[in-house]
């Protein structure tokens, strides 16, 4: 026995009364996919990647995830933001300094303490 679904469009079950009588399936299963995009780091020291932010664009947080679980070795991105305590988006309770931490992803607000960081190798 099939499970009949709700459709998300008039125009989805309007197909669906022809395609569905013809045994095709509504949304059976999903399809993970990939879109390839390339990141220029704003700055770099060996195998450290500087990001500089002022604020989040919109799909700004998925961006740099994908960009943190695609390097590979011993790279490591880390922010250095304007503003820590700026909201990641209008409405949000979420602030720009806690969205890295909840990602790993370090952060500073100055970049002489950055520099020492990165220069006393705690990062590796």
């Amino acid at each position: 026995m099939s499970i009949k679904r709700k459709k998300r469009s008039g125009f989805e079950e309007r197909m669906g009364e022809v395609l569905e009588q013809n045994g095709f399936l509504y949304e059976p299963y999903s399809v993970p996919y990939v879109i390839q995009h390339k990141y220029t780091p704003d700055f770099t020291l060996g195998n450290v990647l500087v990001e500089c932010k002022g604020w989040f664009r919109p799909g700004d947080r998925q961006k740099y995830k994908a960009i943190r679980d695609s390097l590979g070795g011993d790279n490591q991105l880390i922010f250095l933001l304007q503003a820590p305590l700026k909201k990641v988006s209008k409405g949000a309770l979420l602030t720009m300094s806690k969205w890295c931490e909840k990602e790993g992803i370090e952060w500073f607000d100055c970049p002489e303490e950055l520099t020492d960081y990165v220069m006393s190798g705690d990062y590796q």
